[in-house]
């Protein structure tokens, strides 16, 4: 990925609009971005992540500037490969009213290769991903290539043990194989034996399920739908009987009410009659009543009319008093308002004038007040701005003296720079001598360590040798005692589990055979015992139908002379018989019956009618049981049959035993041989154990003789090498007549530091000196102003004093010398008031007693026309209603008034009559019907009682049946359902057990570190060879960098023959360049995450502590690695660094007034 162009609005301290060119910006290949401490240079960066990603580098969450609510940023960018691609990305961002947090306003990447635009995805989340995708690093991986920190580096290189893992850990992001693996696999544990102890949970609520307990189950459920039957059939004949009885009970209960009912509308037939009356009175005088209330209306407006005449007479004369009153004080007050109201009028406006111009005139006063003060401040501020003038001019004669003084100075500290570079070599080849004696005494270290791990290794490979064979004879003893062990067997298994099969059937045939027996003998017995009662039933029933045919008879007969005679005794001789139609009646030696004992007959018939029907229930009851005994003993025949007779040769307790025995072995069996397996695992363990631990020792000896072998050599060449530079030391000691390189070099560093302070104490001079100026230059402009306001001022007062004596005689004129102007103006406009107010009330007093005067005397002309009309309408009126009286013969108007009633209430009372009469016949006719319908039927209420209890009793019996028949189905499908639920739980639970073995194995293995050190590890190998090339490329091949078998960074010095030295010997520009060569190479690690690879990177920190001989190595460094496909920039605010950058870009810090940062390209 290549940077084209970042235009960034309104973020962090840019406010106006900025665009950096990066074509422009890394055409050298080499660039600086430069500014103070708070400008802006990291919001660069924070400008492309978020265009890139939505969120800034430093995840800050307040990144809007505090005097902007938007923010624009628009990122365009170069994609490298087959086919160059170019993209742009823009977002806009707004703050919100509420939280003050940025919202996403628009987002967009638009293609705009050869400047065609095609917009890929808009949206802010669609944007990310696409760019995530595009570029193929997240923004965690893209922040840690693009900017590298190389002061972390430096560190990383002297780190060891506990903090160098912790690094490791951090460097190449392994969080997630350290702690937060193991935490996730702990969190997942924890959840499986969770899940575990659920499972163990619920298995224990299905302790009692079993293929047992179901099959028992099953059975009773059986036997209850045989007697749920058998009641549902009893139910529906008791239900035919009630549904019979209740309607008959039913009837009888109506008719009784009907009677009832009848005898109460009797009762009420006096009371209907007078109503009757009443409206035929009412409805004669509702006819006079409007001839009546005519004639009342009239006389009582007629009295109404003449109280009326009466007052307005009496009104009249009051108002034509106060009339005349008024006019009279009407005609005083015109005169009054006429004459004096003018002159205070002219009074009014004067005073008006004259507080006018007092106003002013207090104005004015003030205003000259304002000014004398305003004069005398700035007499003050001219005698101090010429002290300060004055002051100033001594401060910058004071300055230029000092700047002389310093320059002078400076030129006495001047170091030749030949003799600078003589000093340095020297110091070089000291460093170098030191270096070459400390790899001396190591490689010499190394040796010692050398031999004595050889000798350990040999005592120790002889010890693991012989612990070794022990191993193997123990392994090969217990291998014979396995095998003898299998080869006694007394069975596996699966005959264990054919055998508890065998055992389970026989055990349930039993148990099935010994129930059959039993039912057989119960339903046997049953049967003969419900057949003699039978027999008993039947026998008794016959007789008791005799018994009622006789009875039936003789009612009969009793009914039928009963009827005969009642018909004998309605006829009348002469008259026709109904029957034969004889006119001759005899009536002597007919024989009358009691009725009494007829009703006792009818009685008796009853009860056995009853006792025959009870009886013939019972029957079909027994008879039914004895049908369903027998089905059952057919049915536990069938069953036993079908169990067969195989399972009698096999005694219950024998196979029981059998079992127990075979089980009691297999057990004894499987425990000697597991105990066994785990004994030869944990020897074979212990053997592997002893013959790695061999291999190792062994390896390791032979490449301790062999490193032994090379640590010689390179001593040997070391020792060489150290001569030849000591000859050089001590040629150029000679030389320079120089005892100690180091001594000088800090002599010529301190110089040197003290002309840097001396430069920057003259700068400072300088910058002193042109504030001065421009101070004494801006107190010479005030000087001048200040005196240009005072001549003003003084002239403004003279002119402001001669207006307030004006204003003061004017005023004096006006107000006739009063100096009271508003109490002088509230008493003139009171009185111009008071005249005002009172001409208008008495005129309008004198209006409206006017009105009054016209409305009375109309009002009693008016009431004298109405009295003359209404006596001669009441005239009228009497005589209508002497007319209305006479035809509904009523004597007089008294009689009318007593009689009448509303409309309504003969309506109502007419209602009651029609009501009466329709239920009158209502009830004859229903009664008539219930007779009908009854017939000869009757219930007595015993019977009825008796007949409701039998339904319900069979109803509760059903109901309980068949909530037990549904209990007993629900327990079934349960027991079932539970059955398939153990079988799925203990399924889960094996697979569950298995689950959490591997995690325990797991869990086991990563913890403490090992893995994250593994993994680490691994990194470390590759990224060491990428660094071990870009140093090379750097040191143009004098130095290599390596890793050790302990972690440790090894540096190769190939200008001493490829000597190894540790990292803490190299010298500060060494370090630079090796750690520059250690962050490339984790940023190319990075970027094999990605799918473009990244041609530019920043580099922060690690050029603050470096002196100028380091810079130099450093910027050679820098310039060695850039080329065409990698840009470098150097992010930093220290001047030093600043002249000796091909290409930078400039950030201006934010001023107040004067807008945000400000960016701009400088080139050499």
């Amino acid at each position: 990925m290549k940077p084209i162009r970042l235009k960034i609005k309104g973020l962090n301290s840019f406010i106006e609009s900025q665009c950096i060119d990066f074509g422009k910006l890394t055409q050298r290949g080499l660039f600086g971005i430069f500014g103070p401490t708070g400008s802006g240079k990291s919001t660069i960066l924070d400008g492309m992540t978020l265009a890139l990603y939505g969120e800034t580098s430093r995840k800050s969450s307040n990144y809007i500037n505090i005097n902007c609510n938007t923010l624009s940023v628009s990122f365009e960018f170069q994609i490298s490969g087959r086919n160059i691609k170019k993209y742009r990305v823009e977002r806009e961002f707004k703050r919100d009213n509420k939280t003050g947090s940025p919202r996403s306003k628009l987002a967009k990447i638009v293609d705009v290769t050869d400047d065609v635009e095609k917009i890929l995805e808009e949206g802010a989340r669609n944007v990310t991903e696409k760019c995530e995708d595009i570029i193929g690093l997240r923004l965690e991986d893209f922040t840690r290539t693009v900017v590298l920190p190389q002061g972390k580096f430096n560190e990383f290189l002297r780190l060891e043990g506990k903090d160098r893992r912790n690094m490791l850990e951090r460097l190449f992001n392994l969080q997630e194989y350290g702690y937060e693996l193991s935490e996730k696999l702990s969190k997942k544990i924890g959840r499986e034996k969770d899940k575990a102890n659920l499972i163990e949970g619920e298995l224990k609520g299905y302790e009692n399920i079993n293929e047992k307990v179901l099959e028992e189950k099953k059975n009773t459920l059986c036997e209850l739908n045989k007697n749920y039957d058998k009641c549902q059939s009893e139910l529906v004949n008791s239900q035919n009987e009630f549904n019979d009885g209740k309607e008959l009970w039913n009837l009888q209960e109506d008719l009784k009410h009907q009677v009832i009912e009848q005898e109460k509308l009797k009762k009420s037939e006096v009371y209907i009659n007078e109503i009757q009356q009443k409206v035929l009175l009412g409805e004669s005088a509702s006819k006079v009543k409007p001839y009546v209330d005519e004639y009342e209306n009239t006389l009582s407006k007629i009295r109404s009319i003449e109280e009326e005449i009466l007052i307005l007479n009496d009104t009249m004369v009051s108002i034509k008093n106060n009339k005349d009153e008024i006019e009279s004080k009407l005609e005083n007050v015109k005169n009054k308002r006429n004459n004096e109201l003018p002159n205070l009028k002219i009074k009014e406006q004067k005073a008006i004038e004259a507080i006018e111009e007092k106003s002013v005139l207090n104005i004015l006063i003030h205003d000259k007040e304002k000014l004398e003060k305003n004069i005398a401040v700035l007499k003050q501020d001219l005698q101090t701005n010429s002290r300060t003038i004055e002051k100033s001019e001594v401060d910058i004669s004071r300055i230029k003296c000092q700047i002389k003084d310093s320059e002078n100075k400076m030129q006495v500290l001047k170091i030749p720079e030949e003799y600078k570079k003589k000093i340095n070599e020297g110091i070089v080849i000291l460093n170098n001598l030191e270096s070459i004696g400390e790899q001396k005494k190591s490689t010499a270290r190394d040796m010692e360590s050398l031999k004595s791990s050889i000798e350990t290794e040999e005592k120790k490979s002889e010890i693991l040798a012989k612990k070794n064979n022990e191993k193997s004879n123990l392994l090969e003893d217990n291998n014979k005692l396995l095998n003898n062990l299998i080869e006694n067997c007394p069975g596996d298994q699966n005959s264990l589990l054919t055998l508890q099969k065998n055992l389970t059937d026989v055990r349930d045939k039993w148990s099935k055979y010994y129930e059959y027996e039993g039912d057989l003998h119960s339903s046997t017995t049953l049967i003969e015992k419900l057949k003699i009662e039978l027999q008993n039933k039947k026998s008794e029933k016959g007789n008791l139908e005799n018994e009622i045919e006789e009875i039936d008879k003789k009612v009969k007969k009793i009914e039928a002379e009963n009827l005969a005679h009642t018909l004998r005794k309605s006829l009348v001789e002469g008259e026709p018989c109904p029957v034969c139609g004889s006119v001759h009646h005899v009536v002597e030696n007919v024989i009358i019956l009691d009725s009494n004992n007829l009703k006792e007959l009818k009685l008796d018939l009853d009860a056995k009618i009853q006792k025959s029907n009870k009886l013939n229930n019972e029957i079909v009851k027994i008879d039914t049981n004895i049908k369903v005994q027998k089905e059952n003993t057919a049915d536990r025949h069938k069953k036993m049959k079908e169990l067969g007779e195989n399972f009698k040769a096999f005694p219950l307790k024998d196979v029981e035993s059998k079992f127990n025995n075979l089980k009691k072995a297999v057990d004894e069996f499987n425990n000697k041989k597991i105990a066994l397996e785990n004994k030869i695992k944990i020897l074979n363990q212990d053997k592997n154990i002893i013959e790695i631990e061999y291999s190792k020792s062994v390896t390791r000896k032979v490449e301790n003789r062999s490193q032994l072998q090379k640590l010689q050599e390179s001593f040997q060449k070391i020792d060489q090498k150290c001569a030849k530079v000591n000859r050089e030391y001590k040629s150029l000691k000679q030389e320079l007549g120089i005892c100690n390189f180091k001594e000088k070099n800090e002599e010529i560093l301190e110089k040197e530091k003290s002309r840097t302070l001396l430069e920057n104490v003259i700068k400072n001079l300088r910058k002193d000196l042109e504030i001065e100026q421009r101070k004494k230059e801006s107190l010479n402009e005030k000087l001048m102003t200040l005196q240009t306001q005072l001549s003003k001022n003084s002239a403004t007062f003279v002119e402001k004093n001669k207006s307030i004596v004006e204003k003061e005689n004017s005023i004096k004129d006006k107000a006739c010398g009063r100096e009271d102007l508003e109490n002088l103006k509230r008493e003139i406009s009171g009185n111009i008031k008071k005249i005002e107010y009172e001409y208008e009330e008495i005129e309008k007093n004198n209006k409206k007693i006017e009105k009054q005067y016209n409305e009375c005397s109309s009002s009693i002309i008016a009431a004298q026309k109405n009295l003359v009309s209404l006596n001669e309408r009441c005239t009228d009126d009497l005589e209508n209603l002497r007319k209305a009286l006479s035809e509904e013969k009523i004597q007089n108007m008294v009689e009318a008034k007593n009689n009448y009633m509303p409309k309504d209430k003969i309506e109502e009372l007419k209602i009651k009559i029609e009501q009466y009469r329709n239920a009158s016949a209502k009830i004859i006719g229903t009664i008539e019907n219930l007779n009908t319908k009854i017939g000869d039927r009757s219930l007595s209420e015993d019977r009825w009682i008796e007949i409701q209890s039998t339904r319900d009793k069979n109803i509760e019996t059903l109901e309980k049946l068949k909530k037990d028949k549904i209990e007993f189905e629900r327990e079934v499908k349960d027991i079932d359902e539970k059955i398939g639920q153990l079988t799925k739980l203990l399924n889960k639970k094996q697979k569950l057990e298995h689950e959490l073995s591997l995690l325990d194995d797991l869990d086991k293995l990563f913890k403490g570190k090992k893995f994250v050190e593994f993994v680490a590890q691994n990194q470390l190998k590759y990224i060491s060879i990428e660094a071990d090339k870009r140093l090379k490329e750097i040191t143009c091949g004098n130095y290599g960098l390596e890793v050790d078998k302990d972690g440790r960074f090894i540096i190769r010095d190939y200008k001493n023959g490829g000597a190894q030295r540790d990292a803490s010997t190299l010298s500060g520009g060494e370090t630079f360049v090796t750690s520059l060569a250690l962050a490339l190479a984790l940023s190319a690690q990075i970027q094999l995450k990605g799918s473009a690879p990244l041609e530019l990177f920043f580099l922060d920190e690690g050029f603050g502590t470096l002196d100028d001989n380091l810079l130099e190595v450093v910027m050679d460094s820098l310039e060695k690695i850039h080329n065409d496909r990698l840009s470098i920039g150097i992010i930093s605010h220290l001047e030093s660094i600043k002249d000796r950058m091909p290409v930078k870009l400039i950030v201006t810090p934010a001023e107040s007034g004067m807008g945000g940062s400000k960016v701009k390209i400088e080139i050499n």
